[in-house]
């Protein structure tokens, strides 16, 4: 079998070529070529801008693949230059979306693919939903509860599937997915800061009372779902989540990693509503996935890949993320952005508690 990722290199995209790669797939990475040292034994490259179709299309001229695999669409044009660009050289087109796309709030704490898709608070939620309605051919309603400026974005279900496109595609949503050079938090994942500011002694924001509910997938457990829908003709026209059945609340998030750090976190409990007025950009993640307690029913996942199975809990990942640290110590550098807003964050708590006391 064939496979084409275009990535490749990525936090989820590394792990899913190691799995395809395990499975004896002949894979190939289509991206510019930038992070040459993260390119695997064994994959074909294929150097070409995505966004510059022109130049995708010359790259994959003359080459057919059983699937191709989309990580990099953010925007419904990205999806629609890809329909032209893959159209009649693949047989399933699979599209990552993401779990933030689901309601929020959320009617019921059990997340399944049938869970409508509606995010008023975060955008690169409602844009991911855009790129599914390009695949999916739904449209949007006057009536949609996410405000008359999203109303194109709202999930309306046809009730006749024939009406849907004839371009072969699969949807794929991820929710916080992590590998390794990766430790989680709600104010950012792609790096060493949050283990960074817990060593140092400094507090750490966590939003609410750090009891909502939350699921951390590895990266190498959600690469066996997504690599077990490759090539499987029932999972056109299907879209599946796909993550950890462990539920974590954000305290022990916090607690996991400080314990395989050796320390005792200082958190911080403050609203999500609040972290939202002082920083905007973080409050539509928080109060549009992280803060919003889902618990994710995998059974679909399981029905179609009988091998998917999570195996690495989160306090196992943390371990092997952090052993990559120590392995790589010039990596463990503080993050200005994240350490720039929790002590704006902080401030302006203190003050406001300050007035009230």
């Amino acid at each position: 079998m064939r496979v084409l990722f275009v990535g490749g290199t990525g936090n989820i995209s590394s792990a899913c070529t190691d799995e395809a790669l395990r499975r004896g797939y002949e894979v190939f990475h289509l991206n510019r070529g930038t992070h040459t040292e993260k390119e695997k034994p064994g994959v074909g490259l294929l150097r070409a801008d995505i966004r510059d179709a022109a130049a995708a299309k010359s790259a994959v001229r003359g080459l057919h693949f059983d699937s191709v695999v989309q990580f990099l669409a953010f925007r419904p044009e990205h999806v629609e230059a890809d329909i032209k660009i893959f159209d009649g050289i693949t047989d399933q087109y699979v599209l990552i979306s993401t779990c933030s796309a689901y309601r929020k709030p959320s009617l019921t704490p059990v997340i399944t693919e049938e869970t409508p898709l509606e995010n008023p608070y975060w955008e690169y939620s409602r844009l991911k939903i855009a790129c599914e309605r390009v695949l999916t051919g739904r449209a949007g309603s006057a009536t949609c509860e996410a405000g008359p400026a999203d109303d194109d974005l709202c999930d309306r279900r046809p009730t006749d599937r024939s009406q849907e496109p004839s371009f072969p595609y699969t949807i794929v949503r991820p929710s916080h997915t992590y590998d390794d050079g990766w430790i989680p938090g709600c104010f950012g994942s792609a790096g060493y800061g949050l283990a960074w500011r817990m060593l140092q002694g400094l507090e750490v924001v966590v939003p609410g009372d750090g009891q909502s509910l939350w699921t951390l997938t590895h990266a190498s457990d959600f690469a066996v779902g997504l690599v077990g829908l490759l090539c499987n003709p029932a999972a056109l026209g299907e879209a599946f989540h796909i993550t950890s059945d462990e539920h974590l609340t954000w305290d022990a998030v916090h607690m996991i990693i400080a314990e395989a750090l050796g320390v005792r976190p200082k958190i911080v409990h403050i609203p999500s509503d609040f972290i939202a007025k002082v920083r905007p950009e973080r409050g539509a993640g928080l109060l549009g996935d992280k803060a919003v307690s889902v618990l994710f029913d995998n059974s679909k996942i399981r029905r179609f890949v009988p091998g998917f199975a999570p195996r690495v809990s989160f306090a196992e990942g943390i371990r092997r993320s952090l052993a990559w640290f120590d392995a790589h110590p010039e990596r463990k550098t503080p993050d200005p952005a994240m350490n720039a807003d929790m002590d704006a964050i902080l401030e302006r708590w203190r003050g406001l508690v300050g007035r009230i006391s």
